[in-house]
């Protein structure tokens, strides 16, 4: 049984993700002068397409799921789209600054939805007082 619904749920996953490549991306930077470091990323909709998964009845949790217990698992993938230095290394600074900044504003949004969703929750077992 869920508690919060299906909906509540897929914004706790989203939000698990953005906070996951949050730390794919700070890690591209601290390596931005390793030679031979290549840039990762995730892919947010393959990610998050596996964590809200069903596991079939009699399952075993596909790879990478999310099984209700336990926290989710992400797999980053090498950036292949970014061009090689002449060390071996793939990670563009500006780039990946830019996707941090990106990736915090959209951890920002959902935490405030998700703050909201659960202010609501509160009010009603409250009985709508305050």
């Amino acid at each position: 049984m869920q508690l919060f619904g299906t909906l509540t749920e897929g914004l706790g996953a989203a939000l698990e993700i953005y906070q996951a490549r949050h730390q794919v991306l700070a890690e591209n930077i601290a390596n931005s002068e390793t030679p031979g470091y290549r840039a990762r990323d995730l892919q947010f909709a393959d990610q998050l397409t596996s964590a809200l998964a069903p596991p079939a009845p009699g399952a075993k949790t596909p790879e990478g799921a999310k099984a209700p217990s336990e926290p989710l698992r992400v797999e980053p993938t090498i950036d292949r789209d970014a061009a090689l230095k002449p060390d071996g290394n793939s990670v563009a600074l500006d780039v990946q600054v830019g996707r941090l900044a990106e990736n915090a504003f959209k951890i920002q949004a959902l935490t405030q939805i998700l703050s909201g969703r659960y202010a609501s929750l509160k009010r009603v077992i409250e009985g709508g007082k305050g």
